[in-house]
């Protein structure tokens, strides 16, 4: 788009090339906001004393990752769990902590791979145990991405931790322009997804409104008709000239329950069926059964 889209920053010229080269230049200077060097001059330096076939092997690296940064449309959530990750040094216990967190990986990959997402990082660090999962990147971009893909991998991930594992977690989602490339030194790098709205994610998952999931407005209107959403008050952000809307999605299990005590229900009452109690809670367990998993099927009435 970048290529195709945009006016001239310098001059009002008409010509196609010149269109195209200036957006060039656009391009370069915002992933020039975020592209590390993999390979830094310094070290090529420190590399030329081993000889030039190492000089010339850190180059080839350093071009290649240069090469395959990009900026891309990413959907990024932080997930919390919400558990005492502390090594006590009893062999007991910490062989259950470790098992523990295995679980949590196991399960949070599974979810993430059924959906074609990938994991992006598992780390215990200030915030916790926390697992960082994307959608967007390479080989794992679709058509309706965030409704078919990635918010369902996201509340599967929650409800999934919670009723298996027993393990409570937040998980902070956002979708937006990163920058999508690898980070680090010649000796230890690692690929990174850098920008505002992963930052927004990470602020998300430890907002004090959380209680399970918080998304932006991005992912919100992203969604379709299948996922309802509750309107919290704004946030301010870091990278954001103003304060961020923000929404905690409804589970569908409570749209569920709340349409049948409130609509059904009262239909029920208004127009009762005679004679047909089995047949009603036959259609209310398909029913259920279609909003728990949404894939096409066949249903005889």
């Amino acid at each position: 788009n970048a290529l195709a889209t945009g006016t001239c920053q310098t001059g009002t010229a008409t010509n196609p090339n010149m269109q195209i080269e200036n957006n060039l230049i656009r391009l370069h200077r915002e992933l020039s906001l975020y592209v590390h060097h993999v390979v830094r001059d310094d070290e090529l330096d420190a590399l030329e004393t081993n000889g030039s076939a190492n000089r010339d092997s850190a180059k080839s690296t350093k071009n290649r990752h240069l090469a395959e940064a990009e900026l891309r449309l990413v959907y990024t959530m932080f997930i919390n769990a919400k558990i005492n990750a502390t090594i006590t040094g009893d062999e007991e216990k910490d062989g259950k902590l470790f098992e523990k967190l295995q679980r949590i990986m196991q399960v949070t990959c599974r979810e993430l791979r059924e959906r074609k997402g990938q994991l992006r990082q598992f780390i215990v660090d200030d915030k916790g145990v926390v697992l960082i999962g994307t959608f967007g990147l390479r080989g794992s971009t679709f058509p309706n991405m965030i409704p078919n893909n990635a918010l369902p991998a996201t509340i599967a991930i929650h409800e999934k931790l919670k009723s298996e594992l027993q393990v409570d977690n937040t998980i902070g989602a956002t979708a937006g322009k990163a920058y999508c490339g690898v980070v680090g030194g010649v000796h230890r790098h690692e690929f990174a997804v850098m920008g505002a709205p992963v930052n927004l994610a990470a602020r998300l998952m430890t907002a004090r409104d959380n209680n399970g999931i918080l998304v932006d407005e991005t992912v919100q209107a992203g969604a379709d008709s299948r996922f309802n959403f509750k309107r919290l008050p704004p946030v301010n952000a870091k990278g954001y000239d103003k304060p961020v809307l923000i929404f905690e999605p409804i589970p569908i299990h409570d749209e569920y329950n709340r349409l049948k005590r409130n609509r059904f229900s009262t239909t029920m009452h208004s127009h009762k069926f005679i004679g047909r109690e089995e047949h009603v809670a036959e259609l209310m367990d398909v029913s259920k059964s279609i909003i728990d998993d949404p894939d096409s099927q066949t249903i005889m009435v």
